[in-house]
């Protein structure tokens, strides 16, 4: 092979795992923390009330209780031997109101003595400032993303953690998959946009806080790399059929393309305006509002992936498309959960962004959800995990070789959380979390074999079937 072509990835590669405070942390009224949307989630419909503290759906209250549990789970990280882990900080450990002027130092502290951890074990840090957890006090006090004051809010947030965390935290990524909001408005932002106008606002002031953001990361430590994260599928055409073509076209012009020209552009592409039908656009961009947008400062993309997805234009429902890309592909094999298991996918999804936006990318997440089952002898065998990853991974490497620049691979999750609309019924991690035995972490079969991909850079997937 010529000196030109890279062989497999490169030496300085980072390899390591994600979670999310929402779905792993707990302790959410431990050390001051302030009640989040996702504190007071009921159920997951498009309906479900995330102002009623009294409900009794606490799951994420409790989670996987890293919160008190860090330190145990950061050591069998340092065990697999991860160089990188992302987790998220939850804005109201940091601010319970989500609007203090001053911030709660004991969420400052807890932060901090995990990253101490992670440095103990030279692990660096990806921290995602926002994922699906906004402080309820804003959703009661001004409806949250729908009013233009988050975005204040939300940057005094992140000005005071880039700034208490300066020299500590290399990556930081502003919002998670936040090209879904208009998909799931109600999940993410605690509040169900009832028009594209109010999809619109919600989604314009995220962008507005991102864009502001990342020169916010780098004023204050200019040695930090910021990106935006796109949460996407790799969509095929059924068929050759145009119709099928241009349905999936506009599919990724909504939630892949779109989206991505803002974050990685700083630009409103027509086509994903066009995809906010009626919506009165005019009235919620201000003046400057595309300047501020056009001046945004991202260094890399953080990208997640799961599947693919075949749309065929007489199945695909413009107005459910969460569920319209589980579209099955015949050709192809699904998760219990209907997520189509793709690896070229995955290769044809960094090429396809990567040739677009040129910038180097962190895969964020990639994973199978899947019913682990502990053994009698405290095992478990998740054989079929470590094949979807190393199947992933060796495509992942394959699209190195072409050319496409990467920082850094991390998985979902590292330690089994509490699936968005599953609970602990669909489990991702390395490790076990035995809910019957007061969270006991159990190492499976994945956690030994990705410490091998770990310790070879990749190059021992042999085991993977």
């Amino acid at each position: 092979m010529s000196k030109l072509i890279p062989e497999g990835v490169p030496k300085s590669f980072k390899w390591g795992s994600s979670t999310n405070a929402q779905q792993f942390e707990g302790g959410f009224n431990d050390g001051n923390k302030g009640l989040s949307i996702a504190d007071v989630r009921t159920t997951v419909g498009p309906k479900e009330d995330a102002t009623d503290a009294a409900a009794g759906f606490d799951d994420f209250k409790v989670a996987s209780d890293h919160y008190h549990r860090f330190k145990e789970d950061i050591a069998l990280y340092g065990e697999m031997g991860f160089q990188i882990y992302r987790f998220t900080m939850s804005w109201t450990r940091i601010f319970p109101n989500g609007d203090e002027a001053e911030p709660n130092q004991a969420g400052l502290d807890y932060y901090s003595a995990m990253i101490t951890e992670l440095e103990k074990y030279h692990i660096e840090s990806v921290v995602t400032l926002y994922a699906y957890d906004l402080p309820l006090g804003l959703l009661k006090k001004y409806n949250g993303w729908m009013s233009r004051q988050v975005i204040k809010d939300y940057l005094h947030y992140v000005k005071t953690v880039v700034t208490y965390f300066k020299g500590r935290v290399k990556y930081w990524v502003p919002f998670n998959e936040q090209n879904f909001l208009p998909l799931d408005s109600h999940y993410m932002a605690g509040y169900h946009g009832e028009n594209n106008t109010e999809l619109f606002q919600m989604q314009h002031n995220f962008n507005l806080s991102y864009a502001q953001a990342t020169v916010l990361v780098h004023q204050i430590d200019p040695a930090a790399k910021v990106g935006g994260n796109i949460g996407n599928i790799c969509a095929y055409p059924m068929t050759a059929d145009p119709k099928d073509v241009e349905a999936t076209d506009n599919l990724m012009k909504k939630v892949g393309y779109g989206p991505a020209d803002v974050y990685f552009r700083g630009k409103y592409s027509a086509f994903y305006l066009k995809a906010f039908p009626n919506a009165d656009i005019d009235s919620v961009i201000k003046d400057g509002d595309l300047e501020t947008i056009h001046n945004e400062e991202p260094d890399f993309m953080s990208l997640t992936y799961y599947m693919s997805s075949a749309i065929a234009a007489d199945q695909f429902d413009v107005n459910n498309e969460m569920n319209g890309i589980k579209a099955p592909n015949p050709y192809l094999p699904q998760t219990e959960w209907d997520w189509t298991i793709d690896p070229y996918g995955f290769k044809h999804f960094l090429e396809d962004f990567y040739n677009r936006y040129q910038l180097p990318i962190l895969i964020l997440e990639n994973g199978l959800g899947a019913r682990d089952t502990l053994t009698a002898g405290g095992k478990v065998h998740d054989d079929y995990r470590i094949k979807y990853l190393a199947d992933h991974i060796e495509r992942m490497r394959e699209a190195v070789e072409d050319g496409v620049e990467m920082i850094g691979y991390l998985t979902w999750s590292a330690t089994d959380l509490y699936s968005t609309r599953e609970g602990f019924d669909k489990r991702y991690g390395f490790v076990y979390v035995d809910k019957d035995n007061q969270l006991k972490r159990i190492k499976k079969d994945s956690f030994y074999w990705y410490q091998q991909v770990i310790k070879s850079n990749g190059a021992s997937l042999i085991d993977k079937i």
